[in-house]
């Protein structure tokens, strides 16, 4: 008999933020594993999984106590004897408990990012930290390391990385810069983010900017919503570079304009996992320039395929800006060529597909 998994997520389009969790989906039905899907039906993905032998249910909890949805997850586990119900999500996860009490199906749950969990706080014991979880996903070791200091128990916390796959950004084509009015012979560099702007530390970027000689051919790509703050705009009236920095706001066409970057950058002081900005930029081959947070851990190797900064110094963020100005053309070149390794190796896809299968057959063996 093949493992039976119920996921509980929202596969709904756009394409590129859900891929790197849906694919893992599809890997594991090609494994043979039988797998039914709790999403929106009307999308990409959710055809995607369908036609590899999915069974896709349409809907989407609507509450932390959404009776549909609690009854729909109870009625599916009973009839398919589901073995795991993965749910994705704080609504999910919360229908999925009440859903689950008094059966002996695995709820596993999932967490994307550092933050906010508090064993102090009553309301996560409904959602990341109730007692009828039997394992938490974590999408980093920090992540992980959070709910041990929330005292999680060590064996339900298991740390499962979200790999890519460079096909994936292969067919990714080189932005046209001369939009932006930027010379094809300047230095570009890309910031990705959204709102957030303390955490991401853009103050303390454009410090960095600030203690770096003025006059360099240099231009500062911040592609995101809500990154033009009134802290950031005062930051930036001082600053030499003030006309450098161009806020393109969201952009869907956001990873051609990282391809036609020559580095990215992300200083964030904390509250993050594995960065997917900065996984993307590396599998388009850039070199990076990175903080040292927890969640940053193995993302790369310290000036080969870019540079790890202290988070929150814009000494060494100029001090690692100046080092890579200073590298010529080819040096820049293969700098990008080991980063876009580097991050093959440690962020594979079908890496992440083999630790999940082995991780679903490990914690239903019991039951063979």
């Amino acid at each position: 008999m093949p493992t039976r998994v119920l996921v509980i997520s929202n596969y709904s389009d756009p394409i590129f933020p859900i891929r790197p969790e849906a694919e893992i989906f599809l890997g594991l039905l090609r494994m043979g594993f039988e797998i039914h899907v709790i999403t929106p039906e009307h999308s990409t993905y959710a055809s995607y999984l369908k036609e590899t032998g999915a069974h896709i249910y349409n809907y989407k909890p609507e509450g932390k106590f959404d009776l549909k949805a609690v009854r729909m997850i109870r009625q599916i586990v009973k009839k398919n004897s589901i073995q795991i119900v993965h749910a994705f999500n704080s609504k999910a996860i919360a229908c999925s408990v009440w859903a689950l009490l008094g059966t002996k199906t695995k709820l596993v749950t999932y967490r994307g990012y550092t933050g906010n969990i508090r064993w102090y706080d009553p309301a996560l014991y409904l959602t990341f930290l109730s007692p009828r979880i039997d394992y938490m996903v974590c999408l980093a070791e920090s992540v992980r390391e959070e709910y041990l200091r929330n005292g999680v128990d060590s064996k339900r916390a298991v740390t499962i990385n979200k790999g890519h796959n460079r096909t994936w950004y292969d067919i990714i084509p080189r932005a046209d810069l001369s939009e932006l009015a930027i010379p094809p012979t300047s230095l570009t560099m890309s910031f990705v983010a959204n709102k957030r702007t303390r955490m991401k530390g853009v103050i303390h970027l454009i410090e960095a900017m600030n203690k770096i000689p003025v006059g360099l051919d240099i231009f500062i790509l911040m592609i995101g919503n809500g990154l033009k703050t009134p802290d950031v705009e005062k930051a930036l009236e001082q600053s030499a570079y003030k006309d450098r920095f161009l806020f393109t706001g969201y952009r869907q066409d956001a990873a051609e304009l990282v391809r036609a970057s020559n580095l990215s950058i992300s200083v964030s002081l904390f509250g993050e996992a594995t960065q997917k900005a900065m996984i993307e930029a590396m599998y388009l081959g850039n070199p990076v320039i990175i903080s040292d947070i927890s969640g940053n851990r193995g993302m790369v190797e310290d000036g080969i395929g870019g540079y790890i900064v202290p988070s929150g110094n814009s000494s060494a963020i100029a001090e690692s800006l100046l080092k890579f100005i200073h590298l010529s053309i080819p040096e820049r070149q293969e700098m990008g060529y080991r980063a876009q390794q580097h991050i093959q190796s440690f962020l594979g896809l079908d890496k992440t597909i083999g630790e999940y299968a082995a991780f679903y057959e490990r914690i239903t063996q019991s039951e063979q």
